[in-house]
């Protein structure tokens, strides 16, 4: 009887277990558009802390769209009354085109210094009832 009790719980814990890995969420994919290539350079990595990285040269002016392909809704914590994140330090503002889009607004800055100047927002995506976040990396890098 105890034998049979142990493996009902083997079998149940084992079960249990592998349905874990299925009930995660999945990470918010991201394509870039709307850029231009030869002055910024944009990364997507899921595998790293942050998934996206965007680099412009530091007199670059200029846009770079991000889409969510997976997710129907995103948001992020803003620190402009108009609902933008603006970094004065590396010259952009992040702004909400729609639901699922993003768009990053360069202005020229005076310097990057020698290892550049970096900033990092969180973008968090819904949809249904999954959800899921992305760490965004934008810099400005004189020699990229």
């Amino acid at each position: 009887m105890n034998r049979i009790f142990l493996i009902a719980a083997v079998i149940l814990s084992a079960l249990s277990f592998a349905s874990c890995s299925d009930d995660a969420p999945a990470q918010l994919i991201w394509v870039f558009s709307n850029y231009d290539n030869k002055e910024i350079t944009a990364v997507y990595a899921p595998d790293y802390v942050n998934q996206v990285q965007v680099v412009a040269k530091p007199d670059y002016s200029g846009d770079i769209t991000l889409k969510c392909t997976n997710y129907t809704s995103l948001s992020f914590k803003a620190n402009n009354a108009d609902g933008s994140f603006k970094s004065e330090t590396i010259g952009c503002i992040v702004t909400k085109v729609n639901d699922n889009t993003l768009k990053i607004s360069f202005s020229q800055i005076e310097d990057a210094g020698t290892e550049g100047v970096y900033d990092t927002f969180n973008v968090e995506g819904i949809s249904g009832k999954n959800m899921n976040s992305t760490n965004i990396s934008i810099g400005r890098i004189s020699n990229q």
